[in-house]
């Protein structure tokens, strides 16, 4: 057993559901403290939902400032697990347990690599971000922890997020950005009445299917081709009626939508309301986050270098995949995001590749060697 491993299964051990922490934000900062890093638990939210974050810092010098962002809640297990999704198994070569992928094993690695890197001098500061809140909302995690940061001058220059950005091998691609996504709350108001006499009936279900099928095949643009073209899609679908004769009075879904930097989010909000006023339709948004694209080449070709050094691969720039907190760190600094293999991520039997967490440190470890040389 390396540090690495060690340190990942104690974290898997922490039952960190959000808003639950379970002690992991303390292991971790008990473990940065041990090699001599200066740290703070910044508690954000209410007494029903108190969260606990870490801001830590390692000074080697005036140099440059290299973030860690990276989140210490889980998901709930779900589904049917061979083993106890909290207490971490090994099977196969394959280290097992709630979080080791999301992002557990990230952590782990990132915080082994800066181990072994702080035992030569360097001239630049670590400064690491670890949060409780990013799988549910965020704005108690590394939104409040950024204000914080932004207040008492402890932004980086850059900065790496450790989420799992692999597709099939690790190294393979890197997120540079990420989609923005809405949810839209959408409401069709109609008449009840008798499904037998449309005379006397508004339909406010097919009035909703309508406005769906409509603006499902909206005729979205897509000239920057960083991003995969703006997708919408029904998630939920609701009425108020149960009964099968019955037209219902009041009918409700929820889209979502996913696009590029084509578009912004009030852009988007336009088009979709202009839509909906045929149909008699009441629209509320939720804007999740904005697309993002971070273009830093220097810091592209550090981390692909690196990756490369380590793996031989040379990784994809992509900027596909779901939102996470970069969209919230691009707004102080440049971020780029890179981490293990996603295949099993919120899934049961989360697992990674022992394998692949030794790599990762090695990855990371080459990464600040390249970034402050």
């Amino acid at each position: 057993m390396t540090d690495v491993i060690e340190f990942c299964s104690d974290l898997i051990r922490c039952k960190s559901v959000t808003p639950d922490d379970d002690g992991a934000i303390e292991c971790i900062s008990k473990f940065l403290q041990k090699l001599g890093f200066s740290t703070e638990i910044l508690t954000f939210g209410s007494k029903k939902r108190c969260i606990p974050n870490l801001f830590a810092k390692y000074r080697g010098g005036k140099g440059k400032k290299l973030g860690f962002l990276g989140h210490s809640d889980v998901v709930p297990p779900g589904g049917e697990w061979k083993t106890d999704p909290f207490n971490p198994s090994v099977h196969d070569g394959y280290l097992i347990g709630r979080g080791v992928a999301d992002m557990k094993g990230g952590i782990a690695a990132f915080c082994c690599a800066a181990k072994k890197f702080i035992q030569n001098d360097f001239n630049g500061e670590l400064l690491f971000f670890i949060t409780g809140d990013e799988e549910i909302g965020s704005y108690d995690g590394i939104q409040s922890v950024l204000n914080w940061a932004n207040q008492n001058a402890e932004i980086p220059d850059d900065c790496i997020l450790g989420e799992p950005s692999s597709y099939q091998k690790l190294g393979d691609r890197v997120y540079a950005g990420h989609r923005g996504s809405i949810n839209i709350d959408v409401r069709s108001h109609g008449k009840q009445g008798h499904v037998a006499y449309p005379q006397n009936f508004k339909n406010s279900l097919m009035q909703l299917c309508e406005y769906i099928a409509k603006i499902k095949q909206y005729p979205w643009k897509h000239n920057d081709k960083r991003f995969p073209k703006t997708n919408l899609e029904p998630t939920l679908l609701f009425s108020d009626n149960y009964a099968e004769n019955v037209v219902p009075e009041k009918s409700s879904a929820n889209l979502n939508i996913r696009f590029g930097g084509d578009y912004s989010a009030n852009q988007l909000k336009m088009i979709l309301q202009n839509e909906a006023r045929i149909y008699d339709i009441d629209l509320n948004f939720k804007v999740s986050g904005e697309a993002y694209y971070c273009d830093d080449q220097n810091l592209h070709n550090l981390l692909a270098q690196s990756i490369k050094n380590i793996t031989g691969l040379t990784p994809e720039f992509s900027a596909a995949g779901g939102i996470s907190d970069a969209r919230h760190m691009i707004k102080y600094c440049n971020v780029i995001e890179f981490g293990l293999i996603d295949e099993t991520i919120h899934q049961a039997n989360e697992k990674v590749k022992i394998e692949d967490l030794y790599i990762l440190e090695e990855i990371y470890l080459e990464f600040l060697r390249n970034y402050f040389r």
